[in-house]
């Protein structure tokens, strides 16, 4: 379970740092007007994760969590196949922010999925190993990337992408139950939305870790996409 759950997380972490080490191959490949263009592989992947969560988050609550990472998986798996395959690079930024939508259903329901299963300490403990597993993806993702490249081209990398998706999919057709009974789901509403940002942004302690680790991830998002 606990290995599950960090590869559901750790997609992000790939999809964003696996293909940094290629965009000098993708610049060769692919026409742009400024060098600078091949960052925005990052920037549309994040846009579209943000995006993502907005709606996966709330579905998830309506419909269970197992429909949403297998809508999320095939959104991600139709993303990759137009990035593998475009040859501009409107396509290719098309396909980055699909593959970014996609990745958000996995990871909003791999947090989600642990606290429909456990609470307080187990659920600490448990959160702690997926963390750990989680930190250490971004450092090894652009080896993994490099790795790929002595053997195949950058379109490879999106190859690998496809395979840990479909290994993912697999896993959690064969391995995961649904954790969220019916009984406890929320109907989908946008009043329900409004009243979810309501709740965290009127608790002060919350609303101020918030604010903290979104001027953190904010340096990092600034550092990544220059």
């Amino acid at each position: 379970f606990v290995v599950l759950v960090a590869l559901m997380m750790s997609m992000t972490a790939l999809a964003i740092d696996a293909i940094l080490p290629a965009f000098d191959m993708i610049r060769a490949d692919i026409a742009m007007a400024h060098p600078n263009q091949a960052q925005l592989l990052i920037s549309l992947l994040f846009a579209g994760l943000a995006l993502g969560q907005l709606v996966s988050g709330p579905l998830s609550d309506a419909l269970g969590r197992k429909k949403i990472l297998y809508a999320g998986l095939s959104l991600f798996l139709l993303g990759t196949v137009l990035c593998m395959f475009a040859q501009d690079l409107t396509a290719l930024l098309l396909g980055r922010f699909i593959q970014g939508l996609g990745v958000s259903g996995p990871y909003i329901c791999a947090i989600s999925i642990v606290r429909d299963k456990f609470a307080g300490r187990q659920m600490a403990k448990i959160m702690s190993v997926v963390m750990m597993i989680f930190i250490t993806v971004p450092a090894l993702a652009p080896s993994i990337g490099q790795g790929i490249m002595l053997v195949a081209d950058w379109r490879a990398i999106f190859g690998f992408y496809l395979l840990y998706a479909v290994v993912v999919l697999g896993l959690i057709f064969f391995r995961l139950e649904e954790t969220l009974p019916k009984a406890n789901r929320i109907a989908f509403s946008v009043k329900g939305i409004g009243d979810g940002f309501k709740t965290v942004i009127s608790n002060r302690l919350t609303a101020g870790y918030t604010l903290a680790m979104g001027l953190f991830f904010g340096c990092f998002l600034g550092y990544i996409n220059s």
